[in-house]
C-alpha cells in the first residue's frame, strides 16, 4: 500500500506502526503534518498539503499523522498544537520544525532550502 501511496504523489497515512518505516527511512526526505481532526488550522491547509505532495520529487515524502490517535508518537516529538509541521531530510531524522506560511509554496520553498 506505501508503495502505491507514494507513485501517486499522494499525502501518507502515518500510524503508529509505520512511522518509523516511512519517517526514519534515509533514503527520504519526510515532510510530516502532525494534526487533529477537530482542528480548523489543519482543515483548512490540508488542500495546500495535497497539492505540496504533488509538486515536490520522488524523495520526498508528503505524509500526515493524526496525533490523537497516536499520541504516544507525537509526543516523543514535541507536538504540543496542531497542526505541527517538522521535516525529517535524508541526513538529519531529528525532524525541524516548520514554522513559516501553510500555503503550497511556501512549504515547498522550505524543503528545498533544507535538503
Amino acid at each position: 500500500v506505501l508503495a502505491f501511496a507514494l507513485a501517486n504523489a499522494e499525502v501518507v497515512k502515518l500510524t503508529a506502526d509505520n512511522f518509523d518505516e516511512v519517517v526514519m527511512n534515509k533514503e527520504k526526505n519526510v515532510f510530516v503534518k502532525f494534526f487533529a481532526p477537530w482542528c480548523g488550522h489543519c482543515v483548512r491547509m490540508a488542500p495546500a498539503w495535497e497539492e505540496l505532495s504533488n509538486q515536490v520529487g520522488d524523495d520526498v515524502v508528503i505524509a500526515d499523522l493524526d496525533a490523537t490517535q497516536h499520541q504516544a508518537v507525537s509526543s516523543k516529538y514535541g507536538v504540543r498544537g496542531f497542526p505541527t509541521l517538522k521535516f525529517f531530510p535524508k541526513n538529519d531524522k531529528s525532524g525541524k520544525p516548520y514554522q513559516g506560511a501553510r500555503d503550497a509554496a511556501s512549504l515547498k520553498s522550505f524543503i528545498e532550502g533544507n535538503i
